[in-house]
């Protein structure tokens, strides 16, 4: 109870106070079953969301934040490309880089065969978002789910890349909060 105690009063204060300079990761226990994460961004975010204790969260690929499986990589000449199958992903990229239409295209040459795509608006942290669902009848590449909202000068692109953690995805990334948070001048 102290070290929740604890935890608390330390995101309290660190969310108050306003000359948050360098990069700052912190990961809490919420409850048995899932995990909370902040990560104050370089990009001038508090970036927080939840995920279920049984998957791993990965060290940060290219501006990414993944969830999925524990795996270990065994091409140790290369590095360590991931801890993680990717399961769950919320990437950061600039808006003028990466126009979300041509995002969505080159998703979708994944696909071979027969492939639909649906898409709809949703609200994650009262703002809107599309989301783009892909389904195939081929079994490799048989779904995706793209969800992509735009905060200031930056675009959120989140993945699902499993079809059977559709009902855990959703509670993921309705767990997603995105806060402004002023860099100190030096």
């Amino acid at each position: 109870m102290k070290y929740i105690i604890g935890i608390l009063i330390a995101v309290m204060l660190f969310s108050c106070s306003g000359r948050q300079s360098e990069k700052t990761e912190s990961i809490s226990e919420i409850n048995n079953e899932w995990i909370t994460y902040n990560d104050t961004t370089d990009a001038g975010f508090i970036l927080t969301f939840r995920y279920p204790n049984n998957l791993a969260l990965a060290d940060v690929i290219d501006n990414c934040r993944c969830v999925g499986q524990k795996i270990k990589n065994k091409d140790t000449n290369q590095g360590t490309d991931s801890t993680n199958n990717r399961q769950w992903c919320i990437c950061m990229q600039d808006i003028a880089d990466y126009p979300v239409n041509s995002l969505i295209s080159s998703w979708k040459t994944l696909y071979k065969g027969q492939v639909t795509e649906n898409r709809d608006t949703i609200t994650i942290d009262n703002l809107k978002a599309l989301q783009v669902t892909f389904k195939s009848n081929i079994p490799e590449t048989s779904y995706r789910k793209l969800i992509y909202l735009k905060k200031r000068s930056t675009l959120f692109e989140i993945m699902n890349v499993s079809e059977a953690t559709n009902k855990d995805f959703e509670t993921f990334y309705k767990s997603l909060t995105i806060k402004n948070y002023s860099k100190a001048r030096k």
